[in-house]
């Protein structure tokens, strides 16, 4: 159980009248199996990434690692942007979202993966269209302490994408 205790300090009663009958409430309160009330709490503040790509990327490799190196956001300091992984700090359910835009004529298709396995996809493809062609893909994932999630391509289908128009973001629910 937990409480919050609140003392009332009247006009009466010096500094240390209201820190002994303080004290006097909390060691009753303590005795009854109750417990202070934190404000901040590790496993409740907020975990959460927002990342962008800054480099054009083509033509990428079979399963290559899509890393989003510019951080604007990283509580809980959970999203490595050097590798382009999150590592779950607590389990819990987890949201991710990413975007992608490329050219005319090129595709960008990529998968979130979790512990290496494909969770969600998301096709970006430029060939037929005038413009830049842009998706983003979401997905809610279970997830244990230590566990990782990242994005990288599907198959060989990493041609071309933007820098500074693809992202990914995600935070603990």
């Amino acid at each position: 159980m937990s409480f919050a205790l609140l003392v009332v300090v009247t006009a009466n009663e010096t500094p240390q009248q209201v820190v002994t009958r303080y004290n006097n409430y909390k060691a009753i309160c303590d005795g009854m199996g109750f417990q202070n009330v934190r404000c901040k709490d590790p496993k409740i503040d907020p975990i959460a990434f927002q990342s962008s790509l800054t480099k054009q990327l083509e033509n990428l490799k079979n399963q290559e690692t899509v890393i989003f190196d510019k951080v604007s956001l990283n509580e809980g300091k959970a999203y490595d942007n050097v590798s382009g992984v999150f590592t779950a700090p607590l389990d819990g359910i987890y949201s991710f979202t990413w975007t992608t835009l490329t050219k005319t004529g090129k595709y960008f298709v990529t998968e979130i993966v979790l512990n290496g396995k494909t969770v969600a996809l998301n096709h970006t493809d430029g060939r037929g269209h005038d413009g830049n062609p842009m998706s983003t893909s979401h997905a809610n994932i279970k997830m244990k302490k230590g566990d990782k999630v990242w994005i990288r391509t599907h198959g060989t289908y990493g041609q071309f994408a933007h820098p500074n128009w693809c992202f990914f973001s995600g935070s603990k629910l």
